[in-house]
């Protein structure tokens, strides 16, 4: 199924208005909306959003071992999006029960 939905582009600061053309959960086109203020046009970024958003290599995480400033192999993987946001939440569990926001790290 071919859907319209409206938005703006977040690729840049001018936050373009566009309609986006999706079809079975997938963003096909982002193109123009006329009636939103700045959506005279969309730029190379935002009409590229569909390249971006569905590109296959675009969440991976570092699996090997790392070391200070030199990464002789980071052997990189692929991860689901519920893996990545499950990580970076535990990560700030982690900083707040360390302290919170307002305390520096301990080093």
């Amino acid at each position: 199924m071919i859907e319209e939905k409206v938005g703006f582009c977040t690729l840049c600061k001018s936050r373009c208005g566009t309609i986006n053309v999706v079809e079975n959960d997938w963003l096909k086109k982002a193109v123009p909306n006329p009636d939103h203020p700045t959506g005279k046009a969309v730029c190379l970024k935002g009409r590229s959003a569909p390249e971006i958003v569905h590109n296959s290599r675009r969440l991976r995480r570092r699996s090997g071992a790392r070391r200070r400033r030199v990464i002789p192999d980071p052997q990189w993987v692929q991860v689901s999006w519920d893996e990545a946001l499950d990580e970076i939440a535990d990560r700030l569990k982690g900083h707040g029960a360390r302290g919170g926001p307002s305390q520096s790290p301990s080093r």
